[in-house]
């Protein structure tokens, strides 16, 4: 491997000091579930493959509902689904319900596991970027499933979404306009929802798709165990508590006690409790930091290089890539090999795994090269004192696992690598040679590699499985592995010590590998067992606790609801007046209108309209004074006024007056009239349409 002296040796990612007290309670929950479960049906390592087994059967329990859905009786519809076939339609309805809350769970648990980790830096980006997609995406999923439904609660959820869009500036109308009354609500807006609710998925499967076009070997399912839990657990929540709906939507009734779903609808809470400026200012900041948040404090490492005249086009470097940044093409030299590796840098993570992969010295990461390597190597054994009576001992580590203290171990040296896969046998043979007496290599757990796979086709090389493999003159006794998370310290330093005893020869135990093999051979049922139980139950308590109550307190059921609404032109901002024979006469010809029967209906002038002022009282008391604009690029459309006013039961007398002209002084329109509000419903004034309910 070629020599850069001009790069200096990279900074590790992260150190002990430097992890944030949230990362180190989450690693002590996965070092635990590791106790549990072994790294290998630990399901925090699946995560992602969890929400793919989750999203699967929503969408196959979503064809199945789509079949029997009618968007002209979308409450009957379900109601028939849920009682009179419960045997079917309704255990689909249930498992489409509970696997959507569970997928948000996970889905949430996957992107701060994600982000805790380091794991959305620059190569990463588009993993990351389209991951917070698809969880909008599956957010507005699940409002629109609760809404198809047309109970109370998906009433409740209409509602306060009309009142999120009402705040967004891009409708002429306000949304809420269309919730009126149960007459003036549209069929087709059901059909609309339908029609999203089936285009949706479509679009996630694509993003999964994008989600993981970059990683090479993608997990996308966890071992059986974990899938046939997932619907163990799902088909048990379905029979001892099925998915129900509550009464049926109506408009005039205040939907107070409508179920609440947490994970779907924690955002209406929010919006309730915080200002309107402060809500959106938040929402638009985080989502928007969300998304560039692997371009923030970006650190971007020199990606590898292919030294062409020594590769030989064997393949294995695109093999072992773990994000597809290398790929073969024919030569374009003299060289007698028929292929040649290409690297991709803007796909590269610099991990160096395809550097431990190279066994003709044909890739080479510039910030470490091989030279490098082996002069730290000679200068850490020579720096280990002559006189000391313990076994010289070398550590070859992964950035991301365990940061020793070198100063209680004076006979251990340590050399720390970007990925514990970037590691070649021919290093572990000269450290063997260089005078050590003992190399022990510590590394990711199991399944969890920072870089994906660097561990594991490291531990096939050298058990060679994977090319290149570790010499057979090398002793295996003197080389241990241990894959260890980054806070399990204590531990690595317990099991150097066993490696020092086996070294001199007092100590013939195998490899903590083995030992935990042998133990995990007898016990690998009952934690199966155990992992099963423990996600049943889990998962299960937080599903069915948090997707239906508590209720929050949006309306209150001792006071009534007045919604006040109207749409009115101002009048024009200039003098209209209609075009004379002769101004018709003059215009081009495509502009006449002779086809038209209204050609002296044309009018010339500015379209631009005033605004209306509307002030209202009610039992004489001010509680509204506002302005309403014209909508339109022109403000040539009519103004669009929604309100909402709580109110106690009772004759009310409202008072209405309205200026739509020039005058600073007065009012062109005054109206009045005494309603009665009645317990948990709603009046609807619609001002101009003399619309009263």
């Amino acid at each position: 491997m070629r020599e850069n002296a001009s790069i200096k040796q990279r900074a590790p990612l992260f150190t002990p000091e430097s992890y944030s007290l949230v990362r180190k309670i989450y690693l002590y929950i996965e070092d635990c579930a590791n106790r549990y479960f072994t790294p290998h049906y630990n399901p925090f390592y699946y995560l992602g493959a969890i929400s793919t087994i989750l999203f699967t059967l929503l969408f196959i329990s979503g064809i199945y509902l789509f079949i029997f859905y009618r968007t002209g009786n979308p409450y009957g519809t379900v109601q028939y689904l849920t009682k009179d076939q419960w045997y079917a339609g309704g255990i689909m309805r249930s498992i489409h319900r509970y696997a959507s809350d569970g997928l948000i769970i996970f889905l949430l648990l996957h992107t701060i596991r994600e982000y805790l980790n380091g794991r959305y830096h620059h190569y990463r980006w588009l993993a990351w970027v389209s991951g917070i997609v698809l969880f909008f995406i599956v957010l507005i999923l699940g409002i629109t499933g609760y809404w198809l439904v047309w109970d109370e609660r998906g009433q409740l959820v209409a509602l306060k979404t009309m009142e999120m869009l009402n705040d967004i500036p891009l409708f002429i109308e306000p949304p809420s306009m269309a919730f009126l009354s149960n007459e003036t609500l549209s069929q087709m807006l059901f059909f609309l929802l339908h029609i999203l609710h089936i285009a949706l998925p479509i679009a996630t499967i694509i993003l999964i798709g994008i989600h993981i076009m970059r990683c090479s070997r993608p997990v996308i399912t966890p071992p059986k165990i974990i899938t046939i839990s997932i619907i163990v657990m799902l088909l048990a929540m379905s029979v001892i508590k099925p998915a129900t709906s509550v009464k049926p939507a109506d408009l005039t009734i205040l939907p107070v006690d409508a179920p609440f779903d947490w994970f779907f609808f924690f955002i209406y809470p929010i919006k309730a409790i915080l200002p309107k400026t402060v809500f959106w200012l938040i929402t638009v900041c985080g989502t928007s930091l969300l998304l560039v948040m692997p371009w923030i404090k970006r650190r971007r490492s020199l990606p590898v290089q292919v030294i062409r005249e020594d590769c030989t086009g064997c393949d294995q470097c695109n093999k072992d890539c773990p994000y597809g940044a290398i790929c073969m093409q024919p030569r374009t030299d003299d060289f007698p090999y028929k292929m040649e590796a290409v690297i991709k840098p803007e796909r590269c993570s610099a991990c160096g795994i395809c550097v431990g992969s190279c066994d003709f010295s044909a890739v080479n990461l510039p910030a470490i090269t091989d030279t490098r390597i082996k002069d730290k190597i000679d200068r850490l054994l020579s720096s280990i004192p002559e006189g000391i009576k313990r076994p010289r001992i070398l550590g070859l580590t992964c950035e991301h696992s365990i940061r020793l203290n070198k100063k209680d171990i004076p006979n251990v040296k340590t050399i720390s690598f970007p990925c514990i896969g970037m590691i070649h046998p021919s290093i572990i043979e000269y450290g063997l040679n260089s005078g050590a007496d003992g190399i022990f290599i510590c590394g990711c757990v199991n399944g969890d590699c920072h870089y994906r796979k660097g561990n594991t086709w490291l531990q096939s090389r050298l058990d060679g499985k994977r090319p290149p493999v570790l010499s057979k003159t090398i002793d295996h006794n003197r080389v241990r592995e241990y894959w260890l998370s980054s806070i399990n310290t204590d531990r690595l330093v317990e099991e150097i010590k066993l490696f020092e005893m086996s070294l001199r020869g007092s100590d013939k135990s195998r490899s903590p590998e083995q030992r935990e093999g042998d133990e995990a051979i007898s016990e690998g049922i009952l934690k199966r067992v155990m992992a099963s139980v423990s996600i049943l139950f889990l998962s299960a308590f937080l599903i069915l606790y948090l997707s239906e109550r508590p209720i929050y307190p949006f309306y209150n059921k001792d006071m009534s609801l007045i919604k006040f609404t109207f749409k009115h032109p101002g009048r024009h901002k200039s003098e209209q007046r209609e075009l004379t024979d002769k101004e018709t006469e003059n215009m081009l010809r495509h502009m006449r209108r002779t086809n038209s029967p209204f050609v002296k209906m044309r009018m010339v002038g500015k379209r631009e309209r005033l605004p209306v002022y509307v002030e209202v009282e009610l039992d004489d008391k001010m509680i509204l004074a506002k302005t309403y604009y014209p909508a339109g690029f022109r403000k040539d459309i009519p103004a669009f006024a929604y309100e909402e006013f709580p109110v106690f039961p009772g004759t009310h007398h409202v008072k209405v007056r309205v200026r739509d002209s020039k005058r600073e002084e007065g009012f062109d329109y005054t109206f009045e009239k005494k309603i009665e509000a009645q317990p948990g419903r709603i009046t609807v004034v619609d001002l101009f349409n003399n619309l009263l309910t």
